[in-house]
């Protein structure tokens, strides 16, 4: 679909609505100077002829002379005029204005469409929609005298709520559906009114972590609505909100030991419990986000976080005893909700259906945001940046969808001070992290290069430099999984100055050990020698987000079966084996540095021990062989692992293509080599790795392809075999591994049988079944 400017039939359709409103005998020419000429020189129409015109843009494009005129409008019937020139658009065709555009066409409302016109939501025989007041003066709103049966209807109802506001919907048409939280200071009942403070207080402190965090977007949650709501002057602190709560569970909790229903009572004092440790764990996180993060707050979120999750099974086994929705209703409790109340204030393109969450899923959903909570509380325990990347992703694959607990993982780690943990500089927590993963002589405090001054400035411009980007690429991370592809994209180029500069230290520090070899320092020189370590920490990181953005593409169905060739040959040809040399390098790095070191020791043993007798001496204990550390050994087998199963694939749907099992796209509406371009194009200013361009990948291919499609077959089953031997080495795998395993161990077999002919004449295409792992398909034969 395209749209038509300054065409025959855009120009036709423009000039009917414009000169429909002067003459009704206007005649639409075949050509657009035609138009122009004839038509639009006869009269020129002004802007009162223009009634689909917004009166504010009338007003702004109106001159200062004319504006005591505003509003003047012209209503003609142009129905006639305008579907003749719409018959000379073709289909597909779109017309566009300066007025009217993608954003205003998309923004327009579907008039008598009931999810989008509010108005067909109503009857003229139906009433307004109950307020706070009208409700209590129509004794349809109890503020005292509550049932306790009524009590947990009303807190189970507002739970729900919740959760669907942290699901993405407005905080108008879920939340503030509710008539007691518009005014809860009036509540005479003790309970429903801690309870309600403690709601509006939530939605506070909520609001704070995620806007303070900045990983939304619109689609993951909706920022704002009614604000006045929640401004109360009766409202109490929200230091007291524990306070109230509690006041409030212990006098239910003496009257239950005196009353003929306990169980109700305590139903109701489990709900108010639960709210009490939920909604101090927010405050504590809100408060540590501001603030610097210590054991202390962190053990007493976890408390409050272990007490609600401990009380939520007592609340799932008590749900039918209180009030439940009327079927049909889109009320979410029959007393103290009014679900249209706000319908008539929110904008006219705002969403009007909202799909409220049923009580067991919105506890459900309760369970597992307190279990994220947890999780991301064991941020403060990476302590340098390889560690909390790690974290990061993985926690964004697990929990992503969760807006909340994403933005209090990353408030955790970047405060809102900008400082990690609120209280270390981004360049010192980088600093620690080159020194935790590959450890560079100079930067190690026992060495006597590290007070050299012009080293220490050298080493402090450059993490400085990469404070930025680095932090960009946590923050990423903290995104939902389509955000962080497109940002992904826009972001892997900021790389490539950061590697110019790594290799500028790098190149500055060899030059270094060079001057101080002809002084005669060699330990100096040997310490400089082995510090050139920055570009790799630097690539590795590149790498790294190179993988993430080409393989959430699989995750986020982007990719049709026949670009599966292309896109498992990138990382099974060059990234995969950029990432295993970058950490073998660093690993090797740290054998060199450990075994100079050792020797060091020994000759400065062998000097202090020197002038002593030889009787007096005590001797040595043999020593036992010290195991050599291989930090990135179960890392690098991960990717090995990985680097078969990307050649397996590329291999089977290679041969698959070349069976003709592959659907593929007509020709004269496809062009391969445009499409292998923009799928690689965030890559294409990278000077490390070097862009590969189609032709590279043509070159591949053919070589690839040329043995018949049972030896490529038999190709593809040995990388799924050494795939499936790399993952079965790695000790104490996660489920990942196990799934990855699995999906290598089905591939292995259905290779082999199409290795050996079988269904060699059927051209139906398998299905590439993700079920099991999101990057790696199960191929299923037909």
């Amino acid at each position: 679909m395209h749209s038509v400017i300054n065409e025959l039939g855009f120009q036709a359709a423009a000039a009917a609505a414009a000169a429909a409103a002067v003459t009704s005998n206007m005649h639409f020419a075949a050509a657009a100077d035609s138009i122009e000429s004839e038509n639009l020189d006869q009269r020129p129409f002004s802007i009162e002829d223009c009634g689909f015109m917004d009166p504010e843009m009338q007003h702004t494009m109106r001159t200062i002379d004319d504006a005591n005129e505003y509003p003047k409008f012209g209503w003609v019937d142009i129905t006639s005029e305008f579907m003749s020139a719409c018959s000379e658009l073709n289909l597909g065709e779109l017309a566009q204005d300066m007025l009217f555009g993608l954003f205003e066409a998309m923004s327009a409302i579907e008039m008598m469409d009931p999810k989008m016109d509010v108005g067909m939501g109503y009857n003229r025989n139906d009433t307004k929609p109950h307020t706070f007041e009208t409700a209590v003066d129509a004794g349809v709103l109890k503020l005292n005298n509550l049932s306790y049966e009524d009590l947990i209807g009303i807190f189970d109802a507002l739970f729900a709520c919740m959760v669907s506001w942290l699901e993405g919907n407005s905080m108008d048409q879920v939340l503030f559906t509710c008539l007691y939280l518009h005014a809860p200071a009036k509540i005479e009942d003790k309970a429903l009114r801690s309870f309600c403070h403690a709601v509006r207080h939530l939605i506070i402190h909520i609001k704070n972590i995620i806007i303070s965090s900045s990983v939304n977007e619109e689609e993951d949650f909706q920022l704002y609505g009614n604000s006045s709501l929640l401004a109360n002057e009766e409202s109490p602190s929200a230091s007291s909100i524990g306070g109230l709560l509690k006041e409030s569970e212990d006098e239910l909790v003496r009257h239950s030991k005196s009353s003929n229903q306990p169980e109700d009572i305590m139903a109701v004092v489990h709900r108010l419990r639960f709210m009490r440790h939920f909604y101090q764990s927010l405050y504590l996180f809100d408060y540590a986000m501001t603030n610097s993060i210590d054991e202390g707050n962190i053990n007493e979120i976890y408390k409050h976080l272990n007490a609600s999750l401990e009380l939520i099974p007592q609340i799932k086994k008590t749900i039918e005893k209180g009030t439940q929705p009327i079927s049909g209703s889109d009320c979410p409790n029959p007393m103290g909700f009014s679900p249209r109340i706000h319908d008539r204030s929110q904008p006219p393109t705002f969403p009007r259906s909202v799909k409220m969450r049923d009580r067991p899923s919105s506890l459900m959903f309760l369970e597992e945001l307190v279990q994220r909570l947890k999780y991301s509380c064991k941020i403060i325990r990476m302590r340098d940046y390889y560690t909390a990347l790690n974290f990061f992703i993985e926690f964004s694959r697990k929990s992503g969808h969760c807006i909340l607990s994403r933005s209090i993982l990353q408030g955790l780690f970047i405060s809102n001070r900008r400082l990690i943990f609120g209280s270390m500089q981004i360049k010192d927590f980088l600093w620690d992290s080159v020194r935790a993963f590959n450890n560079p002589p100079v930067m190690n405090p026992k060495n006597a290069l590290a007070a050299d001054r012009d080293i220490q400035v050298m080493l402090d411009n450059f993490f400085k430099y990469c404070s930025s980007t680095f932090t960009q690429f946590i923050r990423i991370c903290g995104f939902n999984r389509a955000r962080q592809r497109d940002k992904l994209a826009r972001f892997i180029e900021s790389f490539d100055s950061i590697q110019v500069e790594a290799a500028r230290l790098d190149s500055q520090l060899s030059l270094m050990s060079s001057e101080k070899a002809a002084e005669g320092n060699g330990a100096a020189a040997t310490t400089l020698k082995h510090s050139a370590q920055f570009a790799t920490w630097v690539l590795y990181n590149c790498f790294r987000s190179m993988m993430l953005y080409l393989m959430s593409g699989f995750e986020l169905e982007l990719y049709a079966v026949h670009e599966f060739l292309y896109i498992y040959w990138y990382p099974y040809e060059l990234l995969i084996g950029f990432i295993v040399s970058a950490l073998t390098r660093t690993e090797n790095n740290l054998l060199v540095q450990e075994e100079y070191a050792d020797h060091q020791s020994k000759l400065q043993a062998g000097s202090n021990s020197g002038g002593g007798s030889s009787k007096n001496r005590p001797k040595n204990k043999p020593k036992k062989n010290k195991k050599q550390q291989k930090p990135y050994r179960q890392e690098i087998v991960y990717y090995h692992a990985m680097l078969s199963m990307c050649g397996g694939f590329y291999k089977a749907i290679g041969a698959l293509t070349k069976d003709g099992r592959i659907r593929q796209p007509m020709p004269k509406f496809d062009n391969e080599e445009i499409r292998f371009n923009r799928r690689f194009a965030p890559f294409a200013n990278l000077t490390s790795p070097p862009p590969v361009g189609y032709e590279e990948f043509k070159t591949f291919r053919e070589h690839m392809m040329r043995p018949p499609s049972s030896e490529i077959y038999s190709i593809a089953a040995k990388h799924f075999n050494q795939a499936r031997n790399a993952l079965e080495s790695i000790q104490n795998p996660e489920q990942e591994i196990l799934d990855m395993l699995q999906v290598a161990k089905i591939n292995y077999v259905v290779m082999n049988v199409l290795a050996k002919g079988h269904q060699k004449d059927l051209k139906r295409q398998p299905d590439f079944d993700f079920s099991k792992h999101r990057h790696f398909p199960i191929i299923k034969l037909n």
